[in-house]
């Protein structure tokens, strides 16, 4: 096992978000991730690797080069301590008002992508049965051409068309955040190489609203590789781990050389972000299951606010991964 993390996240701090017409504190800090990184440290001190380098040009696996050039440049264009807000939505590349561009958001997002690219090449290169990969700013909401939802750049498919690069192999996504991962889903949706899987809060009523149903299940070769399971507020560990035994059989079913997990401990009890009422023991038994799945496995950080809650998550997920 190995723990891919690069402090130099800790750079990149978004101060402020809109929120129902208001101005609020923006929950994205380095803050929630960090109390995790020490715990893992004090844990597992010999496991941690530095993220590796690679060419930007990876960036255009998963995204629309119009859509990286935007960001960069945005990046560049907006003053030290300053942050921008789209003006015009379909101008601007981001899809929320919660997701401002500091003027490091760019390099930042790629230092987080280049975390995840390094767990993809240590599963490649090194007999670990999994990776763990602690990086902010998330990427699962990040499509091919539109950023949202505190994400720039989409690790999770960056990683995944990584692999495929190199090996042409078929990847399974089993996305675990408690918001459904809309560009992930948009990415792979016409593709039966990967079967993206989701549980998360029903979009009807949370973010982020425009897709995660049950009646989204991919198109043209996709068609069937694309499986959602929303679900209401309020479910606690039993519901939770009954629907990820559906999710398990299912990967199982279609026998992936790799697993990729969107990992988002904002289903804890403690994390305001969501409504599910996951307790520690629920996340080792989520470990254990995925366990169960004998392909290689990388796991990614995403969303997950609250730094108690998300210590919680991250310290029984591991004790389950190696149950």
């Amino acid at each position: 096992m190995k723990i891919v993390y690069d402090p130099r996240h800790v750079f990149y701090s978004p101060k402020q978000e809109f929120d129902r017409y208001k101005m609020v504190e923006n929950p994205e800090t380095p803050s929630r991730l960090e109390k995790s990184i020490n715990l893992l440290k004090l844990k597992y001190p010999k496991n941690f690797v530095n993220s590796a380098d690679f060419p930007r040009s990876y960036l255009y696996l998963a995204h629309d080069p119009d859509y990286i050039m935007w960001l960069k440049s945005k990046s560049k264009e907006t003053e030290d301590g300053a942050e921008y807000f789209p003006k015009v939505f379909g101008y601007d590349r981001i899809f929320d008002n919660g997701t401002p561009i500091l003027n490091n958001s760019f390099e930042m997002a790629w230092i987080s992508a280049k975390c995840a690219l390094t767990g993809a090449k240590i599963l490649l290169e090194d007999p670990e049965d999994f990776v763990y990969v602690g990086t902010r700013p998330p990427g699962h909401h990040a499509g091919l051409s539109m950023g949202g939802g505190y994400c720039y750049m989409n690790n999770v498919a960056l990683a995944a068309k990584y692999l495929q690069s190199k090996t042409n192999g078929f990847i399974a996504i089993l996305d675990l955040d408690f918001h459904h991962g809309n560009g992930t889903q948009e990415i792979f949706y016409n593709d039966n190489s990967v079967l993206y899987i989701s549980i998360h809060g029903n979009p009807s009523s949370h973010f982020p609203y425009v897709s995660g149903y049950e009646w989204e299940i991919g198109e043209d070769e996709g068609k069937g590789y694309n499986i959602n399971f929303p679900l209401e507020a309020g479910i606690g560990g039993n519901v939770y781990l009954r629907v990820l035994e559906k999710c398990i059989l299912e990967i199982d079913d279609y026998d992936p050389d790799f697993l990729l997990v969107s990992f988002g401990s904002d289903t804890h009890e403690l994390d305001r972000m969501g409504t599910f009422n996951l307790k520690g023991n629920d996340y080792a038994e989520i470990g254990r299951m995925i366990n169960q799945l004998s392909v290689k496995k990388l796991i990614v950080q995403e969303g997950g606010y609250n730094a108690e809650g998300n210590a919680d998550a991250i310290d029984n997920l591991f004790y389950g991964l190696s149950r």
